[in-house]
């Protein structure tokens, strides 16, 4: 797992080691900050594992946006509209089959179907080759550093970015939309 994890370049050092011991632990956040999901890929049952991919909810950013007045309600809302794909990684072996759209695609079928409405992600300047893998899954991917700035009910929220970083966005309800830097109808359907 952890070679894996290793390629992807995480911005904090101790975050594959989390998701290592998340898949060890069977870790669950708390029902109301929404779902956390980590596929994995073997060629052959009980077989190495060749591929992952992780998503979870935004909690971090939430819980800044909460201690800045948001207020904990929205928050907790939004923990279970917005869901951040943390890490896809497949390894050399496996690379230029498909797993890593398979496990990609499952995850947007699976929050999907649990009401989410769009995927969040990012991905590392320095790795302008990714923008293309992507793009295929249906994700838009903006400019360096550029924030993505979310339309709710109540206004505007900024999601910020690092320099270093490249946002991506997946609408995943037909009334939710990207255009321009901003993800317009979040939270008009509940």
């Amino acid at each position: 797992m952890r070679a894996l994890l290793d390629p992807v370049g995480f911005l904090d050092p101790r975050m594959p080691g989390e998701i290592v011991d998340r898949m060890r632990t069977g870790f669950r956040l708390p029902e109301q900050f929404g779902t956390a999901m980590l596929l994995v890929a073997q060629e052959v049952p009980a077989g190495p594992v060749v591929a992952l991919a992780h998503a979870t909810p935004p909690v971090e950013w939430l819980m800044g946006l909460e201690a800045a007045g948001a207020g904990r309600p929205l928050c907790l809302r939004l923990a279970r509209t917005l869901v951040d794909l943390e890490a896809v990684s497949v390894s050399d072996s496996a690379r230029g089959q498909g797993v890593g759209h398979l496990l990609v695609d499952e995850l947007v079928r699976a929050y999907t179907r649990k009401g989410y409405e769009a995927m969040l992600g990012g991905i590392h300047t320095h790795k302008p080759h990714l923008a293309p893998y992507y793009e295929a899954d249906g994700f838009s991917v903006l400019p360096p550093g550029a924030p993505l700035d979310l339309e709710i009910p109540i206004g505007r929220i900024r999601y910020p970015a690092e320099p270093s970083m490249r946002h991506l966005v997946r609408p995943l309800t037909p009334r939710v939309s990207y255009r321009n830097g901003v993800l317009h109808g979040l939270l008009t359907g509940r």
